[in-house]
């Protein structure tokens, strides 16, 4: 399977699972689930921005790439909104949000860019390896919900050289070894 089958099906998982949220009540099964969610966009974002923009800022265009990245921020927005209402009001609601960003996101990549993106950059993909990809993104997907603080105090137990002065994502950037 190649990296685009690879991320398709991973589409079709996250829409089930959030499916399958839409009819919990509050409680264990919808905490579960919502982590599931959360663990699978993580993973599938890291992997597409990391490896699959740049290709698409290559071949199709720098717009499409950014474009996409900023339906990811959107995406993270909205999965925060729905884990601050696991409990109390307004999930069905946020997770609506959710849903519908993640609907319009996935048929622009496997209507549009996907497909321009196999017919451009074929030799590019056929190099990567879905399961390496996603192995190289987790330990930055496992950081990228930590705060800057929760970061630094990472680097500082790991002795991690000049980190008073990083950023967050040069923080994620050095833990990621």
């Amino acid at each position: 399977m190649d990296v685009l089958d690879h991320l398709i099906e991973e589409h079709r998982k996250v829409e089930r699972l959030i499916g399958q949220i839409k009819e919990t009540e509050p409680g264990d099964e919808r905490d579960r689930l919502y982590g599931e969610i959360e663990d699978a966009l993580a993973v599938h974002m890291a992997v597409e921005e990391r490896f699959l923009y740049p290709l698409i800022a290559e071949h199709i265009g720098k717009e499409d790439s950014e474009d996409a990245t900023d339906e990811h921020t959107l995406t993270r927005t909205a999965l925060a909104s729905v884990k601050e209402r696991l409990e109390e009001g307004a999930f069905e609601a946020a997770v609506d949000v959710l849903e519908k960003g993640i609907d319009h996101h996935v048929s622009e990549e496997e209507e549009e860019l996907f497909p321009e993106l196999r017919a451009k950059a074929a030799s590019q993909l056929a190099t990567l390896d879905p399961e390496q990809l996603e192995e190289q993104v987790k330990p930055v997907a496992e950081v990228g919900d930590l705060t800057k603080d929760e970061l630094y105090e990472q680097a500082k137990e790991a002795d991690v050289p000049g980190r008073s002065s990083m950023t967050k994502d040069e923080l994620a950037e050095a833990l990621d070894k």
